[in-house]
């Protein structure tokens, strides 16, 4: 695999003062890592905060899901996660 145009890009993009942090992952379609590139205090364990777009990320795979016919967006939530996992996943005033 041609490697140079991930590595250009990435020491591009790394190189802006206000990037202090970066790692990229480029994953086949069997989720084989095909190549990976770290930058700043960030590496393949450190845990990504990635804010507001985990709400974008979710909606597409969702999505996603819902295309190939794995779920309807009608479904209740308990159908996919039993109620151990979902107990005190939000609490609001004392209620669950």
């Amino acid at each position: 695999m041609e490697t140079s145009k991930f590595e250009k890009h990435f020491n591009r993009t790394t190189k802006s003062k206000f990037i202090h942090e970066c790692v990229l992952l480029v994953e086949n379609t069997n989720g084989d890592f095909l190549y990976k590139k770290e930058y700043g205090d960030k590496n393949l364990d450190a845990p990504l905060l990635m804010a507001s777009i985990t709400k974008l990320f979710t909606t597409a795979c969702i999505l996603i899901l819902r295309e190939q016919g794995k779920l309807s967006l009608t479904d209740e939530i308990t159908t996919y996660f039993d109620s151990n996992m979902l107990s005190r996943l939000h609490v609001y005033k004392g209620q669950d």
